[in-house]
C-alpha cells in the first residue's frame, strides 16, 4: 500500500473509531471494562480463548470513552465493546503498517520500543502493586523527599502512598464508589489529596488531553499517551469510577515521577535521584550482608577524584557497579522509536559524550579498577576483584534495552563513536533490582554473574528472573497487530535466528 492510500485509510479508520466510541455509554460502560481488565489480570494479560482482548487496547478505548462516550444510555451496567475494539484494531494495524522501520539491519528491531511503551503501563500484574506503593513510600522517606512531599501534597510521602494503596484496594473490588464510600476508608482530608492527584472530571480530562497529550496525525493515534496514566479515576458528580484499577499503582509511581519532574524540574529530580541511589544501596546491603557496599562519597573519602559510579557492591571476586539515572528515553522516542531520536536520547540520557556521564562513568571506573589506578586505600577494596558487572539503573521502566537489535547496537555505536569499544554494560530499572534481591537474597551476586553470561546478557533482568524462578508475572506480554505485518515478519526472523 502506498503512503497516500495508507494515509487516506487511516483517516477513515480514525473517523469510524471515534464514531463507535460516541455510541458507548459514559459512565455506564465502566463496569464492563473493569470486569474485562480484572479477567485479563487474572490470566497474566493473555486469555487463550479471548486472544482479541489485550489491556492496552481496552485502556485506549476507556480513555476515549471517558472523554467522548455518550451520556444518553448510561443506565446499562454492562455493554458490548466489540465494535469500538474492532475499529481500534483496524486503526492500529494501518498505523503500524505506515510507521517507520530502520533500513539498518543492526537496528532492525528498534521499532519494538514504541510497542513496548505503548503497552507497558497497562500490563501491571496485581502482585506488583503493593511493592510499587511500598517502593514509592521508601523513596519519599529521605529528609529531602519527605519535605518535598509535604510541600507538594500537604502530607508525608509514606502516609500518602499508604492511603493510595487503600484506594487501589477499594477499586480493585468494585469499579465505582461514591466519595462517602471512600471517606470511610481514608480521612476526608486525605481523600481530597488523593482525588486532587488521581481523579478528573470529563471536562478536566478533555482539557488535559488537548493541552498535553493529543496528537493530530492518525498515524500517531495508537501511540498517543493515555490520560488514565495520570488520572485513573473518572469523576462523575459524587461518583468515582476506576475501570482499570492497576493504573492507580502506575499513577502513584511513574505517573507522579513524570508529573513532578515536569512541574518542578531539578527541584524534584535531583533529590529523587539521590533517593533512588539510597534505595539501591539499602536493598543490596540487605541482600548481600557480607558484601562491601561503597557509595561515591565513600570512594571520594578514600582519595578517588576520577569518574566513578553511585553504588558498588563487592563480594569475593565480583563487583556490581551501579550508576543511577532516572529515565533513558524521552516521549518522542517512546512514541516513534526511530533510531535517530533514540540515538539523540542516548547521547543525552544514557551515554553523554560531552560530560562523560552515564555509561562513560561506568566505563572509566571499570578501566581504573582494571589498570589499578585507584588510590591505594580504595584499591585495597578491589584487590580480589576479577569480574566487573556495570549497570545503568533507571527508575523509569524500560524493556528490551539489552537486546542488540533494539537498543544495544545503537548504544554500542554511540560508545564506539566516542572511543569506547568492547564495553558491555547492562540497563536495568529499579523495580527489577528489588525483585532480584527479593528472589535471590544472599545469592544475588551469583545470579548477577549468571545474568552477565553470554546466554543471558541480552535479556531484561525481569525476563531473566522469570526464567530462573518461574515467576511468570515478571515476563513482559506484548501484542502486535494482526496479519502479516512488517513487525511480525521482523520479530519472527529474530526468533528464528535465536533458535538456529
Amino acid at each position: 500500500m502506498d503512503s497516500e492510500a495508507n494515509a487516506r485509510q487511516l483517516r477513515i479508520a480514525l473517523q469510524r473509531y471515534k464514531y463507535a466510541i460516541g455510541k458507548i455509554p459514559y459512565p455506564g460502560a465502566f463496569a464492563s471494562i473493569h470486569g474485562m481488565f480484572k479477567e485479563l489480570s487474572d490470566h497474566r494479560f493473555h486469555i487463550p480463548h479471548k486472544p482479541w482482548a489485550n489491556a492496552y487496547e481496552i485502556a485506549a478505548l476507556t480513555n476515549y470513552v471517558a472523554m467522548f462516550g455518550t451520556e444518553k444510555r448510561n443506565h446499562k451496567p454492562f455493554f458490548a465493546l466489540d465494535k469500538p475494539l474492532n475499529e481500534f484494531k483496524k486503526l492500529w494495524k494501518l498505523a503500524e503498517e505506515g510507521n517507520c522501520y530502520s533500513d539498518n539491519s543492526a537496528y532492525i528491531a528498534a521499532f519494538i520500543l514504541r510497542i513496548v511503551y505503548q503497552q507497558l503501563p497497562f500490563v501491571i500484574h496485581p502482585r506488583r502493586i503493593p511493592p510499587m506503593f511500598s517502593r514509592m513510600g521508601h523513596l519519599f522517606s529521605t529528609d529531602a523527599m519527605d519535605a518535598y512531599a509535604k510541600r507538594k501534597l500537604g502530607v508525608g510521602g509514606k502516609e500518602f502512598f499508604k492511603a493510595a494503596e487503600l484506594l487501589f484496594a477499594q477499586f480493585w473490588r468494585s469499579s465505582m464508589h461514591t466519595e462517602e464510600d471512600l471517606a470511610a476508608v481514608v480521612t476526608h482530608d486525605m481523600l481530597n489529596k488523593l482525588l486532587t492527584m488521581f481523579s478528573a472530571t470529563r471536562a478536566q480530562r478533555l482539557a488535559f488531553h488537548r493541552d498535553k497529550l493529543e496528537v493530530k496525525e492518525p498515524l500517531e493515534k495508537p501511540y498517543e499517551l493515555n490520560s488514565l496514566l495520570r488520572y485513573p479515576l473518572v469523576r462523575h458528580g459524587r461518583e468515582l469510577y476506576c475501570p482499570c484499577p492497576q493504573l492507580i499503582g502506575y499513577a502513584a509511581s511513574r505517573g507522579l515521577f513524570f508529573r513532578f519532574g515536569e512541574e518542578d524540574g531539578k527541584h524534584f529530580r535531583e533529590p529523587f535521584r539521590l533517593s533512588t541511589e539510597s534505595h539501591a544501596r539499602e536493598v543490596l546491603k540487605a541482600a548481600l550482608s557480607t558484601a562491601e557496599i561503597l557509595t561515591e562519597e565513600d570512594e571520594r573519602a578514600l582519595g578517588w577524584d576520577g569518574k566513578t559510579n553511585d553504588v558498588t557492591a563487592i563480594m569475593g571476586e565480583c563487583a556490581l557497579l551501579i550508576e543511577c539515572k532516572l529515565s533513558g528515553l524521552y516521549v518522542e522516542s517512546k512514541r516513534t522509536a526511530s533510531p535517530q531520536s533514540i540515538a539523540s536520547d542516548v547521547r543525552k540520557q544514557i551515554a553523554d559524550p560531552e560530560e562523560r556521564r552515564g555509561l562513560f562513568q561506568l566505563y572509566e571506573k571499570c578501566r581504573a579498577i582494571q589498570s589499578r589506578q585507584l588510590p591505594a586505600a580504595l584499591m585495597e577494596k578491589y584487590r580480589g576483584v576479577k569480574k566487573l558487572y556495570p549497570v545503568l539503573l533507571l527508575f523509569d521502566e524500560i524493556q528490551m534495552a539489552n537486546r542488540a537489535e533494539v537498543l544495544g547496537n545503537i548504544i554500542q555505536d554511540e560508545l564506539k563513536a566516542n572511543g569506547v569499544e568492547g564495553f558491555k554494560p547492562q540497563i536495568w530499572h529499579l523495580e527489577e533490582l528489588d525483585w532480584l534481591t527479593e528472589l535471590a537474597k544472599s545469592a544475588s551476586m551469583d545470579w548477577i554473574s549468571d545474568k552477565f553470561s553470554a546466554s543471558n546478557e541480552s535479556l531484561d533482568l525481569s525476563s531473566f528472573l522469570a526464567d530462573r524462578t518461574n515467576t511468570d508475572f515478571l515476563r513482559l506480554m506484548l501484542y502486535i497487530p494482526e496479519g502479516t505485518t512488517k513487525a511480525r515478519q521482523i520479530l519472527q526472523e529474530l526468533v528464528d535466528k535465536d533458535n538456529a
